[in-house]
């Protein structure tokens, strides 16, 4: 009988853990991008390192980057920006090309902006998600571009 108290007891505490679940396969149809949903803007830098100034209208950050059945949507510019994405080969981003309403507005920042932060997305990018609260998203182009987003919840 002693031998079996303690062979249940174990038992019982492996049925009181958690297992945690298994991390998916790349190319299992998970999408962590449009998971999150919506990004904003929060850095952005050219080639060279510099602050891509543009992109900031007014000083501060207007736009934000929505990923959703290969479908990307800019937002809080002048115009309404959307395009396709995918994740080639190699688990690149392929953003574009980019479309664009024509609309003008009395505020020549935010049109500015908003062709600043398309030619900064649109491309191929390696990405990569920071597991913060709430989640960081970063784009790095081959060219020296990069972009850094924050999940809005």
């Amino acid at each position: 009988m002693r031998a079996r108290v303690p062979a249940a007891c174990l038992v019982l505490l492996a049925a009181c853990t958690t297992a945690t679940a298994p991390v998916p396969p790349p190319g299992d149809g998970t999408d962590a991008l449009a998971q999150v949903g919506r990004w904003a803007l929060q850095g952005a830098t050219d080639a060279g390192g510099a602050r891509i100034d543009a992109a900031f209208p007014g000083g501060s950050a207007a736009h934000t980057l929505s990923f959703d059945g290969g479908k990307v949507a800019l937002e809080g510019g002048c115009n309404h920006i959307g395009g396709d994405y995918r994740l080639d080969a190699r688990g690149r981003l392929v953003i574009g090309p980019l479309h664009s309403t024509l609309m003008a507005c009395a505020e020549t920042g935010r049109m500015e902006a908003d062709a600043a932060v398309s030619a900064l997305v649109e491309g191929t990018s390696e990405w990569r998600i920071a597991e913060s609260w709430p989640e960081q998203l970063f784009l790095d182009h081959a060219d020296g571009r990069s972009s850094h987003w924050v999940a809005v919840r």
